[in-house]
């Protein structure tokens, strides 16, 4: 299995946002504005394309940051994926937990916080 992993649980989804995703929200100036996309409510009216605007964004960031690392050989890798890797549910409801727990996270740029959260949540041992 690839690791086509950052999206959100419907479970999470429903209990994480309060407020209606926006159309601003899909310019993801922030990582605020990722996790908004990634944590609508199955109710609102942009819940579909939240949804596949954030499974996207966080696949492809991934892909990068994962493509990045290869070609750049280091010595010490910023993350570490395990055998087993979590589903894309798991892996974005484990971002939106991480980030949401952390305010300076949600004021920086969406693919910073994506690192920061993969080198967390997957450091290399």
């Amino acid at each position: 299995m690839t690791f086509a992993t950052l999206a959100i649980a419907a479970t999470v989804a429903c209990g994480a946002r309060a407020a209606p995703v926006t159309r601003d929200d899909f310019q993801v100036e922030s990582a605020a504005a990722l996790i908004s996309l990634c944590s609508a409510a199955e109710t609102d009216p942009l819940y579909t394309a939240a949804r596949n605007f954030c499974h996207g964004f966080a696949v492809g960031t991934f892909r990068v940051l994962a493509t990045e690392e290869a070609a750049m050989k280091m010595k010490r890798k910023m993350f570490c994926m395990p055998a087993t890797q979590p589903t894309r549910d798991q892996a974005i409801a484990g971002f939106v937990q991480w980030a949401s727990d952390r305010p300076k996270t949600l004021a920086g740029s969406p693919t910073d916080g994506i690192a920061a959260y993969l080198a967390a949540a997957y450091p290399c041992k």
